[in-house]
C-alpha cells in the first residue's frame, strides 16, 4: 500500500510529456515540462529529459517551474541550473518538489554532464529520491542520453531512464526507453517532434508523443503536445498547449492540459539567462555607439600577458566583421561612430572602414561620426557617415599628405658600423634606412608616385563622399589644423556638437530608435541544430618568420610564423565545415624560407578548397609570396604591395667593437670563406660576389613563381619586380592583383567560388589566434617592454622587426613609412 500515494500523484503530474509514464509502483519522474521532447530540448531542462542536450544550451540558465492541478490539489515547483561552456561541455542542475493533498512530499535532486564535438552529444544525469517514507530515501538513478543532429532541419534523441532499474521495498525505477526525432521543415521557426517512450519489459507502458513549436514572431512562441497509449490499457490520451514570451534575459511560459479524468494541469516556468534570446521587436530599432579607437586597441595589459593570455582574434579583423554583420542585422537602425587616433590603422585600412560604413548606409542604417582629435586618415572613415560633427574643443589636423622616412646612416658612422647588403634591383631599398643619410633616387621616385596616388585617391573619396569640390579641400588643408568651426565653414563636418545637444541628435538621426550601450549583432541565442558552415580567414599579419607566430620585444609588433599559418591552413583545409579559406595579409614579408613556405602550403591547400587572399595596408614582398599562392588576389587603392625581390643584410661591428671598445676577435677557419655571415668584418670581394650569386638565385626564383601563378611573362614580371613598390591599383593595372576590395568583398568572392548559395548563412572565423601559457616566452605573441612613444620610435627607424637582421634572405619592404 506503500506506493499506492505514488500512484496516485503521478496521473495529476503526467501530461503530453515523453517520460512521464505512470506505472504501479513508480515514483514520479517529476515536474512536467512545457510541450517538449528528448530530441528538442536544449536549454536547462534537458536534466530532467535528455542529459545529452545539456551541451546545446548556452551560458548559464535558472528555470523556475511551477505545476498545480487545481482538481486534485497537487501541487509540483523545480530548479533547474546549467551552463556550457568551450563548445563541448555541459553541466547542469536541479531540484524538484511534489506534493499534494493527503500526500507526503518528495523531492528529486539530479546533476548532469553532457560531452560532444560537432553534432554529436553524449549526456548522464544522476538523480535521487528523499521522502518522509523511509525506502524512498534509498531510491537514486542515472539515466543516460544521446543527441545527434546532422543538419539544419534534424535532430535525433535517444534516452535511457533509470539504466539500474533501482529497487528499494515496493518502490521501483524502471527501465525506460526513449527514442525521439525532430524535424525543422521551414527552418527555426517551425519545429516537430515525434517521441516514442517504453518501460523495460512491459510493453503496455508503449507511449507516442508528438510535439508541435512555433515561433509566431521574435520573441512569441506557440507550443502543443499530444499523447497517446499504443495498446489498449496503456497511458491515456493527454494534450496540452503554451505560449511563451522572451525578453533578451528574462522569459515566461504558460503551458495548461490535462489526460483524461485527471483535471486540468497547469504549468508556469520563467527563464533568467546570461544568453539573450529573441525578444519582440518593439519600438522603431536600436541606436549604437561603436568607439572605433576601444575597438582597434588590442586587449590584455602586460601582466596578462605575461601569463599567456591569448589576444584574441586581431581587432581590427574583428571589427571589420563586427561592421558586416550589423549591416545584416534589421534590429539596428543607426550607428553613432565615435572617431580619434584609430590605431593600427593605415591608409588602405582607413579605405576598408570608409567602405564598410558606407554598407551600413546602404543597408538602411543611419551613420553619424563625431570626431575628437583627427587626421586626413582617420577623416577618410568619418567622410563616409551620413552627419559628421565635430566636439567644440575638437581638433582635425586634416592638411594634406606627406611621408616620413627616418635614416640611420650617419648615426652608424659616428659608431663604426658598417653594413655589407646584397639585392637585386635598385627599388629594393630596405637596407637603406641603415646604410644611407637621405632618400635615394629610386626611393624618393617610389614615395612621390605612392602619395600621388594616396593624395589623389583621398581627394576623390573625401569630396564624393561630403559633396564638397576639391578645391575647397585643398582650401581646408592649407588652414593648418582646423577647429570645430572651422570646419564647419569648409563643409568638413555638419556642426559642433555640444553635450547637451547630443540626445536631440541621436533622436534626430533615428526618431524613436532605443539607444543601446550594449548592442552587438549576432548576440542573440542561436537555436540552430546544425552549425553553419564557415569561411576560414587565415590571418599573416606582421612580418614573416620561420617557426611560430610571436611578438617582437621592441614595439611588440606581431610576427607570422610559417609553422602557425601552415598548420592553421592544414587545419582549415581538413574541416568539412570550411567550405573556403580567405588569406588575410597585412605583412611588409620578411624570411625568404618562410614566405616559401607559406606560398607552397597555400598551393596544396587550393587544391582542396578555394583560397582567396585579401590585402590589407601593406602586401609586400615575402607577404605578396604568401597570398599570390591563392586562386584569386583582391587588393585595396592604396594597399602598398609587390617589392618583389630578395636582399641580404649583415653589420660590420669591428669598427664599434674593435676600434671604439677595445673588444678583438681572430676567426681560425677550413674553409675558403669561413667567415661569411660573421659580424666582426666586412665582406671580401671574393664573399660579396657569392653572396650576391646566392641573392640572384633566390631573386631568379622569386620572379619565376611570380610568373607562373600570375600567369605572367617571367621578362615582364621582372621589370615590375626588382623591388618595385605599387599601389593597389597600380598592382591591378599590371596583373599582379585581379580584384579591387577589402575583406569583405574577398569573403564573398570566396563564397561565389564554394558555390554556397546566396541565402544559406556563413559564420566567417579567424584561425590560428595564438595563446598559451607564458606564450611571450614560447614563440607566441609577447609584452611591450618600450612604452608607446619609443615604440613609435622604433617603428619609424625601422627597427619593429629584428629578425631582419638574423643571417638568412630576406623579402621585405624597402622601407619604414610613415604617411599622414
Amino acid at each position: 500500500m506503500r506506493a499506492l500515494p505514488l500512484l496516485l500523484l503521478c496521473p495529476g503530474l503526467v501530461l503530453a510529456q515523453t517520460g512521464r509514464i505512470p506505472q504501479s509502483a513508480v515514483p514520479p519522474r517529476g515536474v512536467t515540462l512545457p510541450p517538449t521532447s528528448a530530441a528538442l530540448v536544449d536549454e536547462a531542462t534537458a536534466l530532467s529529459l535528455n542529459p545529452a542536450s545539456l551541451r546545446f544550451m548556452g551560458a548559464g540558465q535558472l528555470f523556475y517551474l511551477h505545476e498545480r492541478n487545481l482538481v486534485r490539489d497537487q501541487v509540483g515547483d523545480a530548479l533547474f541550473l546549467g551552463t556550457s561552456f568551450g563548445g563541448g561541455v555541459g553541466v547542469g542542475a536541479g531540484v524538484e518538489w511534489l506534493r499534494g493533498r493527503g500526500l507526503p512530499d518528495y523531492r528529486k535532486t539530479s546533476v548532469g554532464l553532457a560531452l560532444g564535438a560537432g553534432a554529436l552529444s553524449l549526456g548522464a544525469s544522476y538523480h535521487a529520491l528523499a521522502s518522509e517514507v523511509r525506502a524512498v530515501d534509498r531510491l537514486s538513478g542515472v539515466d543516460l542520453g544521446l543527441t545527434l543532429r546532422p543538419a539544419r532541419f534534424l535532430s535525433l534523441g535517444a534516452v535511457i531512464q533509470d539504466v539500474t532499474a533501482p529497487t528499494s521495498g515496493a518502490y521501483t525505477l524502471p527501465r525506460v526507453y526513449q527514442l525521439a526525432l525532430g524535424l525543422r521543415p521551414l527552418g527555426e521557426r517551425l519545429t516537430l517532434g515525434a517521441d516514442l517512450a517504453v518501460a523495460h519489459g512491459d510493453r503496455r507502458t508503449a507511449q507516442l508523443t508528438y510535439t508541435l513549436r512555433a515561433t509566431v514572431l521574435p520573441g512569441v512562441g506557440l507550443g502543443a503536445g499530444l499523447s497517446h497509449g499504443l495498446v489498449a490499457g496503456g497511458p491515456p490520451l493527454a494534450l496540452q498547449l503554451a505560449a511563451t514570451l522572451d525578453s533578451s534575459r528574462l522569459g515566461l511560459t504558460y503551458a495548461a492540459g490535462g489526460a483524461r479524468g485527471g483535471g486540468m494541469d497547469h504549468v508556469l516556468a520563467v527563464r533568467l539567462s546570461r544568453e539573450n534570446y529573441a525578444a519582440p521587436r518593439l519600438g522603431r530599432g536600436v541606436l549604437a555607439l561603436v568607439d572605433l579607437d576601444d575597438r582597434l586597441t588590442p586587449r590584455g595589459g602586460l601582466g596578462v600577458n605575461l601569463l599567456g593570455v591569448s589576444r584574441g582574434t586581431d581587432p581590427y579583423l574583428r571589427l571589420v566583421q563586427w561592421l558586416d554583420d550589423a549591416a545584416h542585422d534589421e534590429r539596428l537602425k543607426g550607428v553613432v561612430l565615435k572617431l580619434s587616433e584609430l590605431p593600427g590603422v593605415d591608409w588602405a585600412k582607413a579605405d576598408e572602414l570608409h567602405r564598410a560604413v558606407l554598407r551600413l548606409r546602404a543597408a538602411g542604417k543611419k551613420v553619424m561620426a563625431v570626431l575628437h582629435q583627427v587626421d586626413d586618415r582617420t577623416y577618410l572613415v568619418a567622410s563616409a557617415a551620413d552627419e559628421v560633427y565635430a566636439l567644440n574643443a575638437s581638433s582635425l589636423l586634416v592638411n594634406g599628405l606627406s611621408a616620413q622616412v627616418l635614416y640611420l646612416g650617419g648615426t652608424m658612422e659616428k659608431l663604426g658600423v658598417t653594413w655589407d647588403v646584397a639585392r637585386v634591383g635598385d627599388y629594393k631599398t630596405a637596407p637603406e634606412q641603415l646604410t644611407r643619410r637621405d632618400l635615394s633616387p629610386a626611393e624618393r621616385e617610389t614615395l612621390e608616385g605612392f602619395l600621388d596616388t594616396q593624395t589623389a585617391y583621398d581627394v576623390e573619396t573625401v569630396t564624393k563622399a561630403r559633396r564638397i569640390t576639391p578645391e575647397r579641400l585643398r582650401e581646408a588643408w592649407g588652414a593648418g589644423i582646423l577647429t570645430a568651426r572651422r570646419a564647419q565653414e569648409f563643409g568638413l563636418v555638419d556642426g559642433v556638437l555640444m553635450p547637451e545637444d547630443f540626445d536631440a541628435k541621436l533622436e534626430a538621426l533615428v526618431p524613436g530608435a532605443r539607444y543601446d550601450s550594449r548592442y552587438s549583432p549576432r548576440d542573440e541565442r542561436d537555436t540552430r541544430w546544425s552549425p553553419r558552415r564557415r569561411i576560414a580567414v587565415v590571418p599573416v599579419l606582421g612580418s614573416i618568420v620561420g617557426g611560430k607566430s610571436r611578438g617582437s620585444p621592441l614595439g611588440g609588433e606581431l610576427a607570422s610564423g610559417a609553422e602557425t599559418f601552415i598548420l592553421a591552413l592544414e587545419r582549415a583545409q581538413r574541416d568539412p565545415s570550411v567550405v573556403a579559406i580567405v588569406l588575410r595579409v597585412d605583412s611588409p614579408g620578411g624570411e625568404v624560407l618562410a614566405s616559401d613556405l607559406m606560398y607552397r602550403a597555400v598551393l596544396e591547400a587550393r587544391k582542396h578548397k578555394p583560397v582567396i587572399a585579401s590585402m590589407g595596408d601593406v602586401a609586400a614582398s615575402g607577404g605578396y609570396y604568401a597570398a599570390m599562392g591563392a586562386d584569386e588576389i583582391w587588393a585595396l587603392p592604396t594597399t602598398l604591395t609587390g617589392s618583389i625581390g630578395v636582399f641580404y643584410l649583415k653589420p660590420a661591428l669591428q669598427g664599434l667593437l674593435g676600434d671604439k671598445l677595445g673588444v678583438s676577435q681572430e676567426t681560425i677557419g677550413r674553409a675558403p670563406m669561413p667567415d661569411l655571415v660573421n659580424l666582426w668584418r666586412p665582406w671580401t670581394d671574393a664573399e660579396r660576389e657569392a653572396m650576391q650569386g646566392w641573392v640572384n638565385a633566390a631573386y631568379d626564383d622569386f620572379i619565376t613563381q611570380v610568373a607562373t601563378s600570375r600567369k605572367l611573362d617571367k621578362e615582364k614580371v621582372d621589370t615590375l619586380a626588382r623591388g618595385r613598390v605599387w599601389t593597389g591599383s597600380a598592382a591591378h593595372a599590371r596583373g599582379l592583383v585581379d580584384q579591387m576590395g577589402g575583406l569583405v568583398e574577398a569573403v564573398a568572392s570566396a563564397r561565389a567560388r564554394a558555390r554556397v548559395p546566396q541565402w544559406e548563412e556563413l559564420d566567417v572565423e579567424v584561425v590560428a589566434e595564438p595563446s598559451g601559457f607564458l606564450s611571450s616566452w614560447g614563440g607566441e605573441p609577447g609584452v611591450n617592454v618600450l612604452p608607446p612613444a619609443l615604440q613609435q620610435l622604433v617603428r619609424e627607424a625601422g627597427l619593429e622587426s629584428p629578425w631582419l637582421l638574423e643571417p638568412g634572405l630576406k623579402a621585405a619592404r624597402p622601407f619604414s613609412l610613415q604617411v599622414r
